[in-house]
Protein backbone atom coordinates (compact mmCIF):
# COMPACT_ATOMS: atom_id res chain seq x y z
CA UNK A 1 0.00 0.00 0.00
CA UNK A 2 1.64 3.13 -1.22
CA UNK A 3 0.55 5.62 1.68
CA UNK A 4 2.06 3.54 4.25
CA UNK A 5 5.48 4.88 2.50
CA UNK A 6 5.81 7.93 5.25
CA UNK A 7 6.08 5.42 7.99
CA UNK A 8 8.07 2.58 6.52
CA UNK A 9 11.74 2.69 7.82
CA UNK A 10 13.26 2.54 4.68
CA UNK A 11 12.21 5.65 3.48
CA UNK A 12 12.51 7.08 6.67
CA UNK A 13 16.17 6.22 7.01
CA UNK A 14 16.98 7.02 3.14
CA UNK A 15 15.80 10.63 3.47
CA UNK A 16 17.50 11.54 6.83
CA UNK A 17 20.75 10.44 5.45
CA UNK A 18 20.43 12.32 1.76
CA UNK A 19 19.78 15.38 3.87
CA UNK A 20 22.65 14.37 6.56
CA UNK A 21 25.38 14.78 3.42
CA UNK A 22 23.69 17.89 1.89
CA UNK A 23 22.91 20.21 5.17
CA UNK A 24 26.46 20.84 6.96
CA UNK A 25 27.33 21.88 10.57
CA UNK A 26 26.99 25.65 10.71
CA UNK A 27 26.78 28.27 12.67
CA UNK A 28 25.49 32.14 11.54
CA UNK A 29 24.53 34.39 13.60
CA UNK A 30 22.17 33.16 16.50
CA UNK A 31 21.57 29.53 14.37
CA UNK A 32 23.50 26.86 14.37
CA UNK A 33 23.04 23.58 12.86
CA UNK A 34 23.89 20.78 14.96
CA UNK A 35 23.98 16.85 14.27
CA UNK A 36 22.76 14.95 17.39
CA UNK A 37 22.09 11.03 18.01
CA UNK A 38 19.45 10.67 20.64
CA UNK A 39 19.23 6.81 20.04
CA UNK A 40 18.42 6.00 23.66
CA UNK A 41 16.05 8.54 24.06
CA UNK A 42 11.94 8.16 23.17
CA UNK A 43 11.11 7.77 19.44
CA UNK A 44 8.71 10.76 18.66
CA UNK A 45 7.03 10.58 15.23
CA UNK A 46 4.25 12.03 13.93
CA UNK A 47 1.29 11.05 15.52
CA UNK A 48 3.00 8.28 18.02
CA UNK A 49 5.94 7.47 20.52
CA UNK A 50 7.64 4.55 20.94
CA UNK A 51 10.63 2.55 21.51
CA UNK A 52 13.76 4.31 19.44
CA UNK A 53 15.20 1.65 16.97
CA UNK A 54 16.21 4.38 14.65
CA UNK A 55 20.35 4.31 15.34
CA UNK A 56 21.06 7.86 12.89
CA UNK A 57 22.34 11.45 13.99
CA UNK A 58 19.15 14.04 13.38
CA UNK A 59 19.93 17.25 11.85
CA UNK A 60 18.88 20.34 14.09
CA UNK A 61 18.48 23.76 13.61
CA UNK A 62 19.43 25.78 17.33
CA UNK A 63 18.99 28.79 18.07
CA UNK A 64 18.23 31.25 21.10
CA UNK A 65 18.08 28.09 23.69
CA UNK A 66 15.46 26.86 21.23
CA UNK A 67 15.59 23.85 18.62
CA UNK A 68 13.11 25.57 16.14
CA UNK A 69 12.85 22.00 13.57
CA UNK A 70 14.65 18.71 13.37
CA UNK A 71 14.79 16.60 10.54
CA UNK A 72 13.68 13.44 12.21
CA UNK A 73 11.00 10.94 11.98
CA UNK A 74 8.34 13.16 13.20
CA UNK A 75 9.28 16.08 10.31
CA UNK A 76 9.69 13.15 7.56
CA UNK A 77 6.85 11.35 8.39
CA UNK A 78 4.48 14.52 9.15
CA UNK A 79 5.26 16.56 5.65
CA UNK A 80 4.60 13.79 3.61
CA UNK A 81 0.85 14.18 2.54
CA UNK A 82 2.00 17.99 2.42
CA UNK A 83 4.78 17.68 -0.09
CA UNK A 84 2.85 14.92 -1.83
CA UNK A 85 -0.51 16.96 -2.18
CA UNK A 86 1.63 20.64 -3.17
CA UNK A 87 1.15 21.93 -6.73
CA UNK A 88 1.20 25.16 -8.60
CA UNK A 89 2.31 27.79 -6.88
CA UNK A 90 3.34 27.09 -3.66
CA UNK A 91 3.72 29.47 -0.62
CA UNK A 92 5.56 28.29 2.89
CA UNK A 93 6.05 30.29 6.13
CA UNK A 94 9.13 28.95 7.49
CA UNK A 95 11.88 28.03 5.86
CA UNK A 96 14.07 25.67 8.73
CA UNK A 97 16.56 24.07 7.51
CA UNK A 98 14.91 23.61 4.17
CA UNK A 99 13.55 19.95 3.63
CA UNK A 100 10.01 21.22 2.80
CA UNK A 101 11.21 23.57 0.39
CA UNK A 102 13.40 21.48 -1.64
CA UNK A 103 10.82 18.84 -1.56
CA UNK A 104 8.38 20.15 -2.74
CA UNK A 105 10.22 22.21 -5.76
CA UNK A 106 11.20 18.47 -6.82
CA UNK A 107 7.74 18.26 -8.04
CA UNK A 108 7.07 18.43 -11.99
CA UNK A 109 3.47 19.94 -11.01
CA UNK A 110 4.79 22.42 -9.04
CA UNK A 111 5.66 25.74 -10.62
CA UNK A 112 7.21 28.15 -8.13
CA UNK A 113 7.62 27.88 -4.10
CA UNK A 114 7.81 30.93 -2.47
CA UNK A 115 9.50 30.98 1.35
CA UNK A 116 8.88 33.66 3.54
CA UNK A 117 11.37 33.69 6.47
CA UNK A 118 12.06 36.00 8.94
CA UNK A 119 15.73 35.50 10.32
CA UNK A 120 18.31 36.13 8.05
CA UNK A 121 20.56 33.92 9.73
CA UNK A 122 18.15 30.95 8.68
CA UNK A 123 18.34 32.18 5.01
CA UNK A 124 21.65 32.01 4.95
CA UNK A 125 22.61 28.33 6.38
CA UNK A 126 19.97 27.35 3.89
CA UNK A 127 21.64 29.04 0.87
CA UNK A 128 25.24 27.70 2.40
CA UNK A 129 23.49 24.35 2.03
CA UNK A 130 21.83 24.11 -0.88
CA UNK A 131 22.84 27.41 -3.08
CA UNK A 132 20.12 29.79 -5.03
CA UNK A 133 17.42 27.14 -6.45
CA UNK A 134 15.53 28.14 -9.28
CA UNK A 135 12.05 27.41 -8.34
CA UNK A 136 12.75 28.64 -5.11
CA UNK A 137 12.72 32.22 -4.20
CA UNK A 138 12.65 32.87 -0.32
CA UNK A 139 11.34 36.39 0.93
CA UNK A 140 13.06 37.80 4.26
CA UNK A 141 10.82 39.49 6.06
CA UNK A 142 7.47 39.31 8.45
CA UNK A 143 5.20 36.76 6.62
CA UNK A 144 2.05 38.64 7.85
CA UNK A 145 3.30 41.81 6.62
CA UNK A 146 4.19 41.07 3.22
CA UNK A 147 2.78 42.01 -0.13
CA UNK A 148 -0.74 39.53 -0.89
CA UNK A 149 -0.25 37.28 -3.37
CA UNK A 150 -1.81 34.41 -5.21
CA UNK A 151 -1.44 31.05 -4.06
CA UNK A 152 -2.58 27.24 -5.62
CA UNK A 153 -1.08 25.67 -2.40
CA UNK A 154 -0.31 27.59 0.73
CA UNK A 155 1.73 25.66 3.74
CA UNK A 156 2.26 27.31 7.19
CA UNK A 157 5.14 25.17 9.14
CA UNK A 158 5.59 27.83 12.11
CA UNK A 159 3.80 26.30 15.03
CA UNK A 160 6.64 23.99 16.36
CA UNK A 161 4.86 20.42 15.99
CA UNK A 162 1.83 22.24 18.35
CA UNK A 163 -1.44 22.49 17.80
CA UNK A 164 -2.99 25.71 19.35
CA UNK A 165 -5.34 28.79 18.78
CA UNK A 166 -2.63 30.01 16.71
CA UNK A 167 -3.16 27.81 13.94
CA UNK A 168 -6.68 29.55 13.66
CA UNK A 169 -5.54 33.57 14.12
CA UNK A 170 -3.18 32.70 11.02
CA UNK A 171 -5.51 30.83 9.00
CA UNK A 172 -7.49 34.22 8.80
CA UNK A 173 -4.79 36.57 8.62
CA UNK A 174 -2.98 34.46 5.45
CA UNK A 175 -6.27 33.91 3.85
CA UNK A 176 -7.38 37.57 4.02
CA UNK A 177 -3.51 38.69 2.95
CA UNK A 178 -3.46 35.99 0.02
CA UNK A 179 -6.02 34.58 -2.28
CA UNK A 180 -5.21 30.72 -1.36
CA UNK A 181 -7.06 27.99 -3.11
CA UNK A 182 -5.86 24.88 -1.04
CA UNK A 183 -4.39 25.84 2.64
CA UNK A 184 -2.60 23.47 5.04
CA UNK A 185 -0.98 23.27 8.11
CA UNK A 186 1.79 21.28 10.03
CA UNK A 187 0.04 18.82 11.90
CA UNK A 188 -3.09 19.47 9.94
CA UNK A 189 -3.92 15.30 9.50
CA UNK A 190 -2.92 14.28 13.08
CA UNK A 191 -4.98 17.51 14.42
CA UNK A 192 -8.07 15.86 12.59
CA UNK A 193 -7.85 12.29 13.90
CA UNK A 194 -7.91 13.73 17.15
CA UNK A 195 -11.21 15.88 16.52
CA UNK A 196 -14.37 14.29 18.25
CA UNK A 197 -16.64 12.87 15.32
CA UNK A 198 -19.77 14.99 16.50
CA UNK A 199 -17.62 18.69 16.17
CA UNK A 200 -16.44 17.53 12.67
CA UNK A 201 -19.54 16.95 11.43
CA UNK A 202 -20.61 20.52 11.73
CA UNK A 203 -17.13 21.74 10.18
CA UNK A 204 -17.02 22.47 6.41
CA UNK A 205 -13.53 20.62 6.45
CA UNK A 206 -11.94 21.33 3.14
CA UNK A 207 -11.62 17.94 0.68
CA UNK A 208 -7.75 18.18 0.92
CA UNK A 209 -7.93 17.99 5.05
CA UNK A 210 -10.14 14.95 5.04
CA UNK A 211 -8.30 13.14 2.18
CA UNK A 212 -4.88 14.14 3.88
CA UNK A 213 -6.26 12.64 7.21
CA UNK A 214 -7.90 9.42 5.80
CA UNK A 215 -4.38 8.45 4.16
CA UNK A 216 -2.58 8.87 7.29
CA UNK A 217 -4.93 6.47 8.99
CA UNK A 218 -4.76 4.20 6.68
CA UNK A 219 -0.80 4.37 6.78
CA UNK A 220 -1.05 3.93 11.33
CA UNK A 221 -3.01 1.21 10.61
CA UNK A 222 -0.81 -0.66 8.51
CA UNK A 223 2.29 -0.03 10.10
CA UNK A 224 0.48 -0.95 13.30
CA UNK A 225 1.71 2.74 14.77
CA UNK A 226 -1.52 2.64 16.25
CA UNK A 227 -0.55 0.63 19.18
CA UNK A 228 1.64 3.81 19.66
CA UNK A 229 -0.72 6.60 19.02
CA UNK A 230 -0.48 9.76 20.96
CA UNK A 231 -3.51 11.26 21.77
CA UNK A 232 -3.50 15.40 22.19
CA UNK A 233 -5.03 17.35 24.43
CA UNK A 234 -9.07 16.79 23.50
CA UNK A 235 -10.02 20.23 24.45
CA UNK A 236 -7.10 22.19 23.04
CA UNK A 237 -8.42 20.60 19.73
CA UNK A 238 -12.05 21.66 20.03
CA UNK A 239 -11.17 24.82 20.83
CA UNK A 240 -9.11 25.25 17.47
CA UNK A 241 -11.93 23.09 15.25
CA UNK A 242 -14.13 25.54 16.50
CA UNK A 243 -12.03 28.72 16.00
CA UNK A 244 -11.49 27.00 12.91
CA UNK A 245 -15.06 26.48 11.76
CA UNK A 246 -16.21 29.79 11.32
CA UNK A 247 -13.56 30.60 8.63
CA UNK A 248 -14.46 27.41 6.70
CA UNK A 249 -17.88 27.89 6.27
Amino acid sequence: MVWVKPYNRKFLLEKIKEYNEIIKENKVGKYEVVLSNEKNEKLIGYGYEKENDLDIDTLKLVGEDKVWMELSAREIEGTYNIIKKAHGKVGIVGLGLGYSAIEISKKKNVKEVIVYESEKDVIDIFEKNFGKQRKIKIIHGDAFKAKGGKFDYFFSDIYEYKISMKIVEDYEKFNKLHKIKDYVFFGLEYFLLNARYEEVIWVFVPEIWMEMSKRMFAALQETNYLDNYKKLNPEVVSEVLAGLKPLLD
